[in-house]
C-alpha cells in the first residue's frame, strides 16, 4: 500500500492527508441531483472505510450537502469504522453564510447529524454578504428533491449577518470546545484580511484550484501564505473535465457546463459572460499531451497538480467505486518532475490570463462573490 502523505502549515496548525474524501456526492438522491447519482447509506459506509483503509484522514463535507444527508451518511460511515482507524479521521464541515446569525444553532445540527461533540475544521463556505447569500437563498429543486444550484435568489435574501459578530461567535464556541480549527471557504484577498481583522485565526481557506482554473494564484494564495492559512483545493479534476471523458463542450453535462469556461448562454449558467470554450478544449488537448508524455494519466497528473503549489495542504475528491480511491491515492503520491511542471504552466497560463483573477467559477463581471 502507498503511505499517505500528511502536511500542515505551521507547527500548531491541522494535519490532513494530502488526499481528501468529498462528500458533496453523499446522500444524493438519484439522476436529476447535481451529481446524477444515488448515494445510498451502504455505498457510504463501504467507501468512508475504503478510504481510510487508503491512509485518507481527512473528510470534507457541508450542512448544505444533500440537506444534511451528507453529514448524516459520514455520521453513520463513521461508526461502522474500525477504532484504529476512526480516531486518525479529521472531519471538516461547513456553514452557509445564510445561518452565520445563528452559527451556534446551525452548529449544534451539524455536531448532531456527524455524531460528535466538537468539530475539527467548522468553516463557513461562502463569503458572509448578499450577493453569496442569494446562492441559497433560493427554493428551486431538481426532479431528485436537492437543491438546485443554477438558481441564485436576490430578490428572497436577507440582509447579510454583520461578519464581525459572526467570527466573534466561532470563536466563542471554539473556547467551549465545539471547535478545534475555524476555516473558511471562497474567500478571496479582501474577505480574509477583513475575517482576520477581528483576531480569529483561520486555519483554512477552501478553494476550486486545477490546472484550467488558476485563480487563486493572483491574489489569493500570497494572502493565504502571509498569514499561515493553508489551501484545500477542491475540484482538482474540475468535476471530471480533467480526466480527458469530454472531447466537445456539448458532451459536458449541464450542471458542469455552468462554469465560466463555458458560454454564458448554455442552461443553467448565471455568468453571463463569453467563455473560453475554444480555449479551454485546446488546453486540454496540450495536458492530455504532456500526460501522455510523462506516461501518467491525464487524470492522476490533474490531481498530484495542485498539491506542487506551496500552501496547499490537501486536494479533494469524491467517489463512488472503490477503484477510484486506490487510483487516487497513487496519484497523489507522484512527485511531478520540474520540466513537466513547467511544461504544465506553459500549457495553462494562456486560460488563466483569460479568465482572469476572479476566483467565482459561476459569477462573473463585477458580481463575482469571491473579492
Amino acid at each position: 500500500r502507498i503511505k499517505m502523505e500528511k502536511r500542515k502549515v505551521s507547527e500548531d496548525g491541522m494535519e490532513l492527508s494530502v488526499l481528501g474524501f468529498g462528500c458533496w456526492q453523499l446522500g444524493q438522491k438519484g439522476s436529476d441531483d447535481y451529481w446524477q447519482v444515488e448515494y445510498t447509506q451502504e455505498l457510504a459506509n463501504k467507501m468512508v472505510s475504503a478510504a481510510a483503509e487508503a491512509g485518507v484522514t481527512y473528510f470534507d463535507t457541508a450542512e448544505d450537502y444533500a440537506a444534511g444527508d451528507s453529514e448524516s451518511q459520514l455520521g453513520e460511515a463513521l461508526k461502522n469504522m474500525e477504532a484504529s482507524l476512526r480516531k486518525k479521521v479529521v472531519i471538516g464541515s461547513k456553514v452557509l453564510p445564510n445561518h452565520c446569525d445563528n452559527i451556534r444553532k446551525y452548529l449544534e445540527g451539524t455536531l448532531s447529524r456527524l455524531g460528535i461533540d466538537c468539530i475539527d475544521l467548522y468553516m463557513v463556505h461562502w463569503p458572509i454578504d448578499k450577493n453569496s447569500m442569494a446562492h441559497f437563498a433560493s427554493d428551486a429543486k431538481t426532479a431528485s428533491g436537492g437543491r438546485d444550484y443554477a438558481v441564485a435568489d436576490k430578490n428572497a435574501t436577507p440582509d447579510a449577518p454583520p461578519v464581525q459578530a459572526a467570527f466573534q461567535e466561532l470563536m466563542k464556541l471554539q473556547k467551549e470546545g465545539k471547535i478545534k480549527h475555524i476555516g473558511v471557504s471562497n474567500f478571496g484577498a479582501e474577505q480574509l484580511k477583513e475575517a482576520l481583522s477581528t483576531g480569529v485565526k483561520i486555519a483554512i481557506n477552501q478553494l476550486c484550484y486545477n490546472l484550467i482554473f488558476r485563480a487563486i494564484e493572483f491574489d489569493i494564495v500570497p494572502v493565504c501564505r502571509e498569514n499561515k492559512i493553508g489551501i484545500i483545493a477542491y475540484s482538482p479534476l474540475m468535476q471530471g473535465i480533467l480526466s480527458g471523458a469530454y472531447s466537445t463542450p456539448d458532451e459536458v453535462p449541464i450542471y458542469r457546463a455552468r462554469t465560466r469556461h463555458f458560454n454564458g448562454k448554455r442552461p443553467k449558467s448565471r455568468h453571463g459572460e463569453e467563455g473560453h470554450e475554444k480555449l479551454l478544449f485546446e488546453t486540454l488537448d496540450r495536458i492530455k499531451a504532456i500526460a501522455a508524455e510523462a506516461d501518467i494519466t491525464m487524470g492522476n497528473l490533474a490531481l498530484a497538480w495542485p498539491l506542487h503549489t506551496e500552501g496547499v495542504l490537501s486536494v479533494i475528491a469524491g467517489v463512488t467505486k472503490e477503484s477510484q480511491i486506490g487510483r487516487n491515492a497513487a496519484a497523489v503520491a507522484q512527485k511531478i518532475p520540474d520540466d513537466v511542471l513547467k511544461k504544465l504552466d506553459e500549457a495553462t497560463v494562456d486560460l488563466k490570463q483569460a479568465m482572469g483573477s476572479n476566483a467565482d467559477l459561476w459569477q462573473g463581471g463585477d458580481d463575482g462573490r469571491i473579492q
